[in-house]
């Protein structure tokens, strides 16, 4: 059985890369999450997702970001290549998951149009 997981060449997952599109992206800002978007040096769309305490306690915060990865993971990423960092709202934690899809697919939308 394969794994459904996010693989390693989509994610964000050193310091330098978040703080390359913190310094040199874009916000977008959704009713759910935040987005901060760049151009990625890599030939794919990656994520990464900063959820801070002030967000819940651990339960809380895994729970976010796994609905972020699902939603990513299964979303169409045409277009040129983006690193994206997600900073997910307390109003994600009630959304359905077809509601998140929507806003995400949304914000995608607005932050490429934005770069």
């Amino acid at each position: 059985m394969r794994a459904q997981g996010l693989p390693p060449d989509r994610k964000l997952r050193r310091r330098s890369e978040f703080q390359r599109v913190f310094d040199d992206g874009r916000r977008t800002h959704g009713r759910l999450f935040t987005a901060v978007a760049a151009p990625s040096p890599a030939a794919t769309t990656r994520l990464g997702i900063v959820a801070s305490r002030k967000l819940g306690g651990a339960v809380t915060r895994n729970r976010a970001k796994r609905l972020i990865r699902e939603v990513f993971r299964t979303s169409d990423h045409r277009g040129r290549p983006l690193d994206l960092v997600i900073i997910p709202k307390n109003a994600l934690l009630s959304a359905d998951v077809e509601g998140l899809r929507r806003e995400f697919q949304a914000v995608l939308r607005r932050c490429l149009s934005s770069l």
